[in-house]
């Protein structure tokens, strides 16, 4: 009878290695999928790029003092969305076995697998000496220069993402149209203008947008939206349809624009294009 118990043991024990190894691959190969696309290669990482968003003085309060934050801060929706993206790119065995954090542990945003760390962008002081180069983005601070770039948010705070989208690369830009700001493409005939906010209180706009910098170096990613939910949405949507994504660029210049419904919480593509050229999304 022992001998039986111990037979059934083993078979469990073999079938959860079995699980936990296959379970182990699939992690491993939807972590490479998206780090590939977001310009991981070799020893070259990813640098996450969140807003340079500042409250002012006067611009917070409380119950118990006389003066209100001043600072930086993150917008909730976009924070949230980086640590779910940075989950998906963490080591497959941490995310199989799942992290384990003290209560008195504070929460990480440094160096983890293909991400080196999730940062402010710069002040534009910063950036001055960039914004007067030939091409900003080959001329950035050592500590941005030589990374992949994922940029969090528009031009509105990210100054990053405002260098980036004034790139040749670029296939749809940011434009005040009637008031209203909106994507306009760069490419086709006529080049066609997405407003931010759709005839519904609920339509908002989201782009996500990839190019090398230049050929074989590193990549910038651009994840925006014209509010920190299409930016929150825009982010969800690189991650589940990176396959998709993947396939499209094929390496090259994209940029996919999003109609995102804040209250329903559908995302779906209203424009794809690659290289110039107007694509479409695969399912």
């Amino acid at each position: 009878m022992l001998t039986d118990i111990l037979q059934n043991v083993a078979a469990d024990l073999t079938v959860a290695a079995m699980a936990t190894g296959a379970g182990y691959g699939l992690l491993r190969h939807q972590n490479r999928g998206l780090a590939h696309l977001l310009g991981a290669k070799g020893d070259r990482r990813i640098l996450i790029v969140l807003p340079d968003l500042r409250v002012q003085p006067g611009g917070t309060a409380g119950n118990h003092r006389g003066t209100g934050y001043v600072g930086q801060a993150v917008a909730r929706n976009e924070f949230e969305a980086v640590v779910a993206l940075r989950e998906m790119l963490s080591s497959p065995l941490a995310r199989l076995v799942g992290h384990r954090r003290s209560g008195r542990e504070e929460p990480r945003i440094g160096s983890s697998g293909p991400v080196e760390a999730t940062v402010m962008c710069p002040p534009i002081a910063d950036l001055q000496p960039a914004l007067a180069a030939p091409e900003p983005l080959k001329a950035l601070p050592g500590s941005l220069s030589g990374r992949s770039l994922l940029l969090i948010g528009g031009p509105a705070y990210n100054h990053l993402s405002d260098i980036a989208l004034k790139h040749p690369a670029c296939q749809a830009v940011p434009e005040l149209q009637d008031g209203e700001w909106g994507l306009r493409l760069t490419v086709g005939s006529p080049r066609q203008f997405y407003a931010g906010r759709g005839p519904a209180h609920s339509g908002e706009i989201g782009l996500i947008a990839g190019f090398a910098i230049e050929e074989g170096g590193p990549t910038v990613t651009v994840c925006a939206g014209s509010s920190d939910i299409a930016t929150r949405a825009a982010l969800t949507y690189l991650q589940t349809h990176r396959k998709a994504i993947t396939r499209v660029a094929r390496g090259r210049s994209y940029s996919v624009l999003l109609s995102v419904d804040t209250v329903v919480g559908t995302t779906l593509w209203i424009a794809v294009l690659a290289d110039g050229r107007s694509v479409g999304l695969p399912v």
